[in-house]
């Protein structure tokens, strides 16, 4: 999964970073100059084999390479249950490369 947002058990912004069950944040992107807290944001995230690539508002801001992600599973979005907190979304596309 890409995160979105301040992490729960970290307590800092891991937004466009990847989180593995097994590995937590084994990097963690650079959104600081880049990322607008009160206004709309973009994000690009690309997978290629076992390659995720992740852009925010157009800039290039982490690549990763796992042999841990599975081949197939699922996309959705998800918002922890017992924290306050909010997102909205808008423009979600996916294509199969």
């Amino acid at each position: 999964q890409i995160q979105i947002g301040i992490s729960g058990s970290l307590k800092r912004d891991l937004t466009a970073s990847p989180y593995l069950p097994k590995l937590k944040y084994p990097v963690e992107a650079n959104v600081k100059d880049i990322l607008k807290p009160t206004d709309w944001n973009t994000m690009k995230i690309k997978m290629v084999d076992k390659t995720y690539t992740v852009w925010l508002n157009g800039k290039e801001v982490m690549t990763y390479t796992s042999k841990d992600i599975p081949a197939s599973g699922p996309i959705g979005l998800q918002l922890h249950p017992g924290n306050e907190m909010s997102i909205k979304y808008r423009n979600i596309r996916l294509a199969e490369l």
